[in-house]
């Protein structure tokens, strides 16, 4: 349920794809796209046009089994629960499930609301450094993703796109996103519908399809979504509420702390594509400099 879709302008992730011979396909788009203004009015049909909207061909774990599968296993520990980081004479300390672990330096790519609220650092940062961290943005940390399985794309046999937009929802947006293993519509819900329980979710949620798609939209194989705001290692419990991007790319990201040897990083902090799988990638880019030559 998270980050899916690739654009165009994103170079730094195209070249990284490339460099991990992933590939891409394009976003299903043939017959037409259903528009949802008033939940008691028939959705409208309208020609759906040639996007340049693509998928990573094997979902985006794609990208981190590559990655994964390009280095030495040992270097990598799963499984961490990071508590405190720490600046000492020596160098740095992490903290991680009662363990300490020694360092020159540490890089740390969280987002960085997460961050400022659940790992402690001693000595602790700068007040502009938290304040900041507190208030940035965390991309799609407030939004509720689902999807729907069904044997068979049945949308597409009524000349369908899969894709919606609608106003009453549930689903404010959704595409087709079968593949080889079967048919599914995913997409991105109204918030509002997170106050509800999950099988009352469901039931909204098949009440819209079948409401915009007919009947067969009933029998779906599974339904599922995700809570972003309720994902403890995405989003704080008690985070604000923050305009889209606020504060990604922030120019207190640009320079480590702690005399040199933290480096905040992720896609919060890019000042390109902030919160956007590019922006992630142009972080890692810009570090792997930093690292390099210091």
């Amino acid at each position: 349920m998270g980050a899916t879709w690739f654009f165009p302008r994103f170079n730094n992730l195209l070249k990284l794809l490339k460099k991990l011979k992933v590939e891409l396909s394009e976003q299903y788009s043939i017959g037409h796209t259903m528009y949802e203004s008033h939940a008691r009015m028939p959705a409208r049909k309208i020609k759906s046009s040639e996007g340049d909207l693509f998928r990573i061909k094997g979902g985006t774990s794609r990208i981190i089994e590559s990655l994964y599968n390009d280095i030495d296993k040992s270097k990598v520990l799963l499984g961490q629960h990071v508590s405190e980081i720490r600046y000492t004479p020596e160098g740095m300390e992490v903290i991680s499930n009662g363990k300490k672990f020694r360092s020159s330096r540490v890089v740390t790519t969280i987002p960085p609301q997460l961050l400022a609220s659940d790992i402690k650092f001693s000595p602790p940062l700068h007040q502009d450094v938290m304040e900041v961290m507190k208030n940035t943005h965390t991309w799609m940390g407030n939004s509720i993703k689902g999807a729907v399985t069904y044997k068979v794309p049945f949308w597409k046999e009524k000349g369908l796109s899969g894709a919606l937009y609608s106003n009453p929802g549930p689903f404010a947006q959704m595409y087709d996103q079968s593949n080889e293993n079967g048919a599914a519509l995913a997409g991105f819900l109204n918030a509002k519908i997170s106050r509800l329980p999950f099988e009352e979710r469901k039931k909204k949620v098949i009440e819209q399809l079948v409401r915009v798609f007919g009947e067969e939209a009933k029998y779906c194989l599974e339904y599922r979504d995700t809570l972003w705001c309720e994902e403890h290692f995405t989003m704080h419990s008690h985070a604000p509420r923050l305009s889209r991007h606020h504060n990604n790319g922030h120019e207190v990201y640009e320079k480590p702390l702690m005399d040199g040897r933290l480096i905040i990083g992720g896609s919060e902090t890019s000042s390109q594509g902030g919160g956007y799988m590019e922006g992630a990638v142009h972080s890692a880019n810009e570090i792997a400099i930093v690292l390099m030559n210091t």
